[in-house]
């Protein structure tokens, strides 16, 4: 049942990770900025749902989303929606890991924005 649930997961992932990365890229190169926006809106969103889903799912012993996915989720671009769901829902707070990359990855998405746009 749970690899089910895992090839599933990652499908949705992918999916929306590629849909939000063409929307950004999209929007960027064809100078489209509320497309870019949308993407970003939709990466850091996916990001805040997965850490909220994941604190639902936790005490019930099922099915969670690996850390990974988080991670990866905040690493391509959703990093400000994972820091704002880690702090609303307290979750994933004592682990080292996520205290130290999440926050990182928002520090370099930022950068990366004004870079861009300056």
């Amino acid at each position: 049942m749970f690899h089910k649930q895992l090839t599933q997961h990652r499908r949705n992932r992918n999916l929306l990770l590629v849909i939000g990365w063409a929307m950004l890229l999209a929007g960027t190169i064809l100078a489209v900025w509320w497309l870019a926006v949308a993407g970003g809106v939709l990466l850091n969103g996916y990001a805040w749902s997965l850490m909220r889903i994941d604190k639902h799912l936790a005490p019930r012993r099922g099915f969670r989303i690996p850390e990974a996915s988080l991670l990866l989720v905040a690493f391509l671009g959703g990093g400000l929606g994972a820091l704002a769901g880690m702090l609303t829902y307290r979750h994933k707070t004592k682990h080292a890991r996520f205290l130290i990359l999440v926050p990182v990855f928002c520090i370099l998405q930022v950068a990366l924005l004004v870079w861009l746009i300056g």
